[in-house]
């Protein structure tokens, strides 16, 4: 044989340990996790999706009831924000919330509230007349138990979780940055 190359035991080590951490990718997951965690939380404070389409506002007659919350979308006091969670192991990342009301929200779709009995509490005034206005318990001194029929509502869709192209393209850097340092470590 006039040449020839022989692999060394370097290369076949270096092929060792990219095929072990292909078979072992949670520590990747663990990125990837950190990354989705920034860039979700991230979308409540621009209030967009992950495309950068802006969320639908809230209806005026809603609004008035989150006057605090000035105009903001999902943020009132971070419920759905604080709930995000990533669970990885080397078969994969699952992301998201455990909130029930995470789905409609991310999804928009309607919400169908069966009839119920409650009571709704006023406030008495000196003359005895009665306020038409709602208060709540601690501030009522007038109780009426009431019956509120069935109804629908229709949640719009204000989609907070996902992966924009941008998105997938950093995982994809990530992922072969994740490769290239086994390779080269």
């Amino acid at each position: 044989m006039a040449a020839k190359v022989d692999i060394t035991s370097d290369v076949a080590a270096k092929l060792a340990e990219i095929n072990h951490r292909l078979q072992h990718p949670a520590p990747l997951f663990a990125q990837i996790n950190e990354y989705m965690m920034r860039t979700t939380r991230a979308r409540f404070g621009t209030q967009t999706d992950p495309d950068g389409k802006a969320w639908q506002r809230l209806s005026a007659r809603y609004q008035k009831r989150k006057h605090r919350n000035k105009g903001k979308v999902l943020t009132f006091r971070a419920y759905l924000q604080s709930t995000l969670r990533g669970q990885f192991d080397d078969s994969g990342l699952s992301f998201g919330t455990n909130n029930v009301y995470g789905a409609i929200h991310n999804f928009g779709g309607v919400i169908k509230q069966k009839a119920r009995k409650t009571t709704v509490y006023f406030q008495q005034n000196k003359d005895g007349s009665i306020g038409n206005r709602f208060v709540k318990r601690k501030k009522s001194n007038f109780a009426q138990d009431a019956t509120v029929g069935p109804y629908e509502i229709n949640m719009p869709k204000r989609q907070w979780l996902g992966l924009s192209s941008d998105n997938s393209s950093y995982i994809g850097r990530l992922t072969v940055r994740w490769l290239k340092n086994s390779a080269s470590s």
